[in-house]
């Protein structure tokens, strides 16, 4: 917080919230956040209200703490120590902890004094920014924090060994950042230094103190083993081209976006990770942009495969002004390492399926080339065409369910149903006369009525379904729509 603000530690300086009081009495009121090494050494501590410590600092400056420069000085810590290793954590603000366990300089450089070199060039990188940093090294997260506290500038503290840990003793308590009621339990007993709690009996502490107490204790005697919650920053798969010359062929597209697809897949490979889609966004001399989502069957960075699934797109498409500008955005997978099982059946090439269904699309046109998918409706053969790559959907699960609970003659359909003339008797089906062939009527049962999308003039629909026998035993399924009869299908 002293540094955001960009005061300095000799300085008698306590830092409050960021939202000013509007009464001096509400300004006395208001504890305090964070204080200087000046302030610190006249008795003022964080958790104070401003009366207490002016009572014990008269000269003390109260300022009023900026949130925005502090994300700005830890997005500052962060990237410095990303330069550093890749595994780090941001442990709390102005606090970060890395893990040097895998870096090259770590193995070869075991004296103490190439840990100070490192710590002293860690220290240098922060100053050029204008910040200054301590530096601590240790086995682990929690001592190596101590060792920063205690750093002048840098500090290594080894596990094994008490009289380096005896260092930590004078202390504040506050570091260990404890929870306000915990602090102020702790200060009516007179703890103010880690030496001073890790005197307290551990049975009492944890009788009185619960599982804060134990955790506090553990972490002034040089803590324990623990994993990092290592910072993982969202990396971006982008490209963006503004071109000088505008582009009115195919070729010469492809030839750009094949440039952008070899500096993205190195990015991609120096992260381990495939490319699980594509998002191509084209921008034209006459202001309009095309912009389109591209699923890769089975994720890869090779660059021949993801040429193929754009040109294949791009042949179809049809501008009607020059390319001005071009944006390629690739979505990060990770590569899956399962292995198919014995009897599992799957496509040799994926991605050569999905080009040739793209190049179906194109002729077709969109939304004609896929798979039948019932839809939750009454209607029989109620259906929509989804992609072949798409998973199915809920509903289509529980249709598929349901489906397989019926047990019955199976229906075997005639797409479209065929036109038939039917003869009734007493509002019963008695002749049916279908493709010029005339069927008596042995038994009929029926009729069972069928209706929806009510609600829509547009979509209404209405069936009247009967079942019907000849005199050689087979079984029709008849349908009256609009005063229309069809011979639906035949069982069995």
């Amino acid at each position: 917080m002293l540094q955001a603000l960009r005061a300095r530690q000799p300085d008698r300086i306590a830092v409050l919230e960021e939202t000013p009081c509007k009464t001096v009495s509400q300004q006395e009121n208001t504890l305090i956040l964070s204080i200087s090494h000046g302030a610190e050494r006249t008795g003022v501590h964080p958790g104070m209200t401003v009366s207490q410590a002016l009572a014990r600092c008269p000269n003390l400056q109260v300022r009023y703490r900026d949130g925005q420069a502090e994300q700005a000085v830890q997005s500052l810590l962060l990237k410095a120590a990303e330069s550093w290793t890749p595994d780090y954590e941001s442990t709390r603000p102005g606090i970060c902890v890395l893990d040097l366990s895998h870096t090259r300089w770590l193995s070869q450089e075991i004296h103490l004094h190439a840990w100070q070199d490192r710590g002293l060039q860690m220290r240098q990188d922060m100053q050029t920014q204008g910040y200054d940093l301590r530096v601590g090294f240790a086995e682990n997260a929690d001592l190596a924090i101590l060792a920063a506290h205690v750093a002048d500038p840098v500090r290594v503290l080894r596990a094994g060994v008490a009289e380096e840990k005896h260092v930590l003793h004078d202390l504040p308590l506050t570091i260990l950042n404890p929870s306000p009621p915990v602090l102020e339990v702790l200060s009516l007993w007179g703890i103010r230094t880690l030496g001073q709690l890790v005197a307290l009996p551990r049975a009492d502490l944890a009788s009185r103190l619960g599982a804060e107490g134990l955790r506090l204790r553990d972490m002034a005697q040089g803590g324990k083993e623990r994993l990092l919650s290592l910072v993982r920053s969202q990396e971006q798969f982008r490209e963006v081209v503004e071109l000088e010359s505008p582009i009115e062929s195919l070729e010469p597209l492809m030839h750009l976006l094949e440039r952008l697809l070899q500096r993205l897949s190195a990015q991609l490979a120096a992260s381990w990770h495939v490319a699980g889609s594509l998002n191509l966004t084209l921008r034209f001399a006459d202001r309009s942009s095309h912009e389109r989502d591209l699923g890769v069957a089975e994720p890869t960075r090779e660059v021949p495969v993801l040429m193929r699934l754009l040109r294949t797109y791009l042949e179809g498409l049809t501008a009607a002004a020059p390319i001005i500008g071009v944006s390629l955005e690739l979505t990060p997978v990770r590569a899956a390492s399962s292995q198919p099982t014995l009897f599992e059946r799957g496509l040799s090439d994926p991605n050569r399926f999905a080009e040739t269904l793209s190049a179906l699309e194109v002729l077709l046109g969109r939304g004609r080339v896929g798979r039948a998918e019932l839809l939750p409706s009454r209607r029989p053969d109620a259906y929509h065409v989804a992609g072949f790559l798409e998973s199915f959907t809920a509903s289509a699960l529980a249709s598929t369910s349901d489906a397989d609970q019926f047990i019955g003659l199976p229906l075997q359909r005639f797409r479209p149903p065929r036109p038939a003339l039917v003869t009734l008797h007493q509002q019963r089906p008695v002749e049916l006369r279908l493709d010029g062939t005339v069927l008596s009527v042995r038994e009929s049962r029926g009729p069972w009525l069928l209706s929806g999308n009510w609600w829509d003039l547009r979509q209404v629909w209405q069936h009247e379904i009967w079942e019907v026998e000849d005199m050689q035993g087979v079984l029709y399924r008849l349908i009256q729509e609009n005063n229309r009869w069809f011979v639906e299908g035949l069982y069995g």
